[in-house]
């Protein structure tokens, strides 16, 4: 009973945390941000998939959380064709948003030339979803299948390999949705690191215009890759032992679970410390100011009642 109650608080507190953090950035950046480049739209959408991923993919674990599933339901196939897609396309704009870094710092011409057109950004965001979502598809329409998970909470992948097709699309799977993104992420972040090194060297003239990208851009896309990955990868290590007929504990399959969840909420939190207009943004809500003045009004108070009392400790002696 109480690792079921600790279960149920883990997913609450995770929903909570994700649907308030992603709630708040698609509102600083969509109403409060007045320039949006091409990144602010990015982390936008991101924040989308986050929250839609996360709502559909907890809500049903955090209704149930006393209960496991039988057998295979539409709502379960449902919500794990879903969870997959938003969670493969995570990584997508982050292996994009890499890439469109390197060819800013590279050919900043080209870049400021095409950023700006609406076609342009539709289209880079539009890949993510068709990538992500096809992936997804997939099971849905013959190759492998969505299982009931290792502890019967939710639908996943065929990690059992129940269908005769499913080693083919998780190996896949595996290599196109987690390690050809990797790659590209750390190929982008090393030769536009590269690039930066090189015109230093050379005492190239600095372009104010894409200081940004060298920075702030690159802590963005490193710290978000890395936390993405960190927390994928537990769920996908009990996944491959369980390719390999390794026996698996429930507790730790749940655990792994809820641990990979935690990336939906880690992306807005590196946007917070990494981005400094989104720190602005954040820092001048209305609501920030109002817990920020009270927190300073009960420090204060504090303050006053302790010297108050300590006067009165020394007049009448009292140690």
């Amino acid at each position: 009973m109480n690792t079921r109650k600790m279960v149920q608080s883990v997913i609450s507190t995770v929903l909570l945390t994700s649907v308030v953090l992603n709630t708040t950035a698609c509102y600083i950046i969509l109403v409060k941000v007045k320039r949006k480049e091409i990144t602010h739209l990015f982390i936008v959408s991101i924040s989308i998939t986050n929250l839609l991923e996360t709502i559909i993919g907890l809500t049903p674990q955090l209704a149930m959380a006393d209960e496991s599933l039988l057998e295979r339901t539409p709502l379960c196939i449902v919500g794990g064709f879903a969870v997959l897609g938003f969670a493969i396309t995570n990584i997508t704009h982050l292996a994009i948003l890499s890439f469109i870094r390197i060819v800013a710092i590279k050919y900043p011409r080209r870049y400021f030339q095409y950023h700006k057109m609406f076609w342009c950004r539709v289209t880079s965001i539009l890949v993510c979803y068709a990538y992500g979502f096809l992936w997804a598809t997939l099971p849905m329409i013959g190759w492998s299948k969505y299982e009931l998970d290792f502890d019967k909470k939710r639908c996943s992948l065929d990690w059992k390999l129940t269908k005769f097709n499913s080693l083919s699309y998780i190996i896949a799977f595996l290599f196109c949705c987690n390690i050809l993104p990797g790659i590209v992420i750390v190929l982008s972040l090393y030769f536009s690191t590269k690039e930066i090194r090189y015109r230093k060297a050379c005492k190239l003239p600095k372009n104010t215009k894409t200081d940004l990208l060298e920075k702030e851009y690159f802590r963005v896309c490193f710290l978000s890759a890395v936390t993405y990955f960190f927390f994928r990868t537990s769920y996908v290590i009990v996944g491959v032992l369980t390719l390999l007929k390794i026996a698996i504990p429930t507790h730790l399959a749940t655990t792994t679970a809820l641990f990979s969840n935690l990336s939906t909420v880690s992306n807005i939190l590196i946007n917070c410390y990494a981005l400094k207009s989104f720190q602005k943004q954040l820092l001048n809500l209305r609501i920030i100011q109002i817990l920020k003045t009270f927190f300073l009004e009960l420090r204060d108070c504090k303050k006053n009642k302790i010297n108050t009392i300590l006067p009165m400790h020394i007049f009448f002696g009292i140690k």
